[in-house]
């Protein structure tokens, strides 16, 4: 199979006849403008939609930016006119040619996150059905167990890096779901080193010259690139192994090896399995890692939501670990994980750019353009999110209050979506392509987060200033560092 995507086909769009306005912006230079992007994107994006609205110029040089925030314009990109727009972003080389950046093909090759057109299609309904609710149900154990199993090395009053302790933990989840191995095999721990080295890389994939200096015997360069053949080597290796043994495991490698496609009745290639389990299990670790340490920040600062989980999960589990079926019996847990997605969304913004002159909100933008969909700036617009800083589950309850949680009289947003726009949240993206993940990570945080909270409780330690970094995902600057304590009454854990 051709690796190369094959751009969307573009519906034409017949030209108003009334010029919009031009979009508004700031008045700073080119090279300004990118310096304070640069040097703090969360700040400057969530600024410029408060000063500008929901849509910006973001940047005239050296490609058009601009931040689209309005969720009605968010639906076209992602949904109605999904076909418009490409996947990532418009990058201006020698000579003004533009070329497409995306970043986490440095790791991912040709997966769901990074492919288009045809190839994103054929793949997805390929592996759509990998993700059934029942093939989820079937993984809940492994959630539950392995979230236990984490939780019981820890010791009464130890102060730990949650964030570490969270990304190991989803490792070791998706190790067993995805390739049907444990934690100290020696494929996770090429993976671990390979993530390790390459997501910090993967932010400046987008910056000039970045292709060229990574051909160039540069230590830094020549350390990802021996660390992604051996993770190919690694994947490739287990492949075979599978495919040799007729890929009859439950695992989500035999279910790639054992794919066909409805129309051809063609596999996948083994090229086109490595990407896809290697997309899988960077998205199936590193976000559902960030949204539960951010999560477990979020309940260290607010008691009373702390005592509402604990109260949840002692009456709905009493002694036993949570399963698949007590997810509709842990409404304030499932509020819980919601909330944090909403203020610390683990991907925090998306690229699109327009295949052709697109009006987007009453404004005409020009073919090329570079298109900012924000989760961090719509999901702390307070026309949708009344006092959008506060951490209050309560916004995602059909009821006033949880079980000793006071509720909020008067916030719109109580009683779940009711009179929100679609897309004023959208952790997990939306359309056709939407995160295909998205039940099997709601399932495994939230099953994750009852596991832990029935024994421990987690409180910030003192001084500590918690700073969310905008990389390819949002992790915490230096780590999570937080205190566990034992919950009153709690046995230890075997």
């Amino acid at each position: 199979m051709s690796r190369t995507s094959q751009a969307p086909s573009v519906e034409s769009v017949p030209r108003p006849a009334a010029v919009p306005l031009a979009v508004p912006g700031p008045a700073d230079s080119a090279i300004v403008a990118l310096r304070r992007l640069r040097a703090d994107p969360l700040g400057r994006l969530t600024e410029l939609a408060r000063e500008h609205g929901p849509v910006v110029r973001v940047a005239s040089w050296p490609v058009s930016a601009y931040l689209v925030a309005e969720p009605d314009a968010i639906a076209d990109v992602l949904v109605s006119g999904h076909r418009a727009y490409g996947k990532g972003a418009v990058r201006r080389g020698p000579a003004g040619r533009r070329t497409v950046v995306q970043p986490l093909t440095l790791l991912l090759g040709e997966g769901l996150l990074t492919s288009a057109g045809d190839v994103h299609r054929r793949q997805r309904r390929l592996i759509q059905p990998l993700f059934h609710r029942q093939r989820i149900a079937g993984h809940a154990a492994t959630f539950a167990r392995i979230a236990e199993r984490t939780a019981a090395t820890w010791r009464d009053g130890q102060r730990l890096d949650v964030h570490a302790e969270m990304t190991e933990m989803t490792l070791a989840i998706v190790a067993r779901t995805l390739f049907d191995v444990d934690l100290d095999s020696e494929v996770v721990d090429i993976v671990r080193a390979t993530i390790d080295l390459t997501m910090p890389a993967a932010r400046r994939a987008g910056l000039p010259g970045f292709t060229a200096l990574e051909r160039l015997p540069l230590p830094a360069s020549r350390a990802r690139r021996d660390a992604r053949a051996a993770l190919d080597q690694a994947i490739h290796a287990m492949i075979a192994t599978r495919r040799a043994a007729g890929a009859t495991g439950d695992d989500l490698l035999s279910l790639l090896l054992a794919a066909r496609d409805d129309e051809t009745g063609a596999p996948m290639s083994d090229e086109q399995i490595r990407d896809e389990a290697l997309t899988l299990l960077l998205a199936g670790h590193e976000t559902t890692a960030n949204a539960l340490a951010w999560t477990f920040h979020l309940l260290g600062r607010d008691a009373a939501v702390r005592a509402a989980l604990h109260a949840e999960v002692d009456e709905v589990l009493g002694e036993r670990c949570p399963t698949m079926d007590d997810l509709t019996r842990l409404p304030c847990t499932n509020a819980v994980l919601a909330e944090a997605m909403r203020l610390y969304p683990p991907v925090w913004a998306m690229g699109r750019h327009l295949l052709a002159d697109r009006d987007i909100a009453g404004y005409r933008l020009p073919a090329g353009s570079t298109l900012i969909l924000s989760q961090w700036v719509v999901h702390r617009d307070e026309r949708w999110w009344p006092r959008p800083e506060v951490f209050d589950p309560t916004r995602w309850t059909g009821q006033p209050g949880l079980p000793g949680l006071p509720g909020q009289p008067g916030l719109p947003g109580q009683s779940g979506q009711s009179g929100r726009p679609r897309f004023a949240y959208f952790p997990f993206g939306g359309g056709p392509r939407q995160c295909i993940g998205n039940t099997f990570a709601l399932a495994e945080g939230a099953l994750a987060l009852a596991a832990i909270s029935r024994h421990w409780s987690l409180a910030p330690v003192p001084g500590t200033d918690v700073v969310p970094v905008p990389q390819v995902t949002l992790r915490p600057a230096g780590g999570l560092p937080m205190t566990v304590h034992r919950r009153h009454g709690r046995a230890e854990q075997g």
